[in-house]
């Protein structure tokens, strides 16, 4: 299977992308310096709906 690994889940999926932290984005709006992680749409859905 080809892609980036999920920081989450630790799974190699070719759906994973590099994107701002859904959890702090969702906590601070206002900050512009968000960690960028690799994560697949679900744990992208489950780090987000944590905050």
């Amino acid at each position: 299977m080809s892609g980036l690994m999920c920081e989450e889940c630790l799974t190699r999926r070719p759906d994973v992308e590099v994107m701002p932290d859904p959890f702090s984005t969702a906590l601070y709006p206002e900050d512009t310096d968000h960690r960028r992680i690799p994560l697949c749409p679900p744990c992208a859905i489950a780090r987000f709906e944590e905050s």
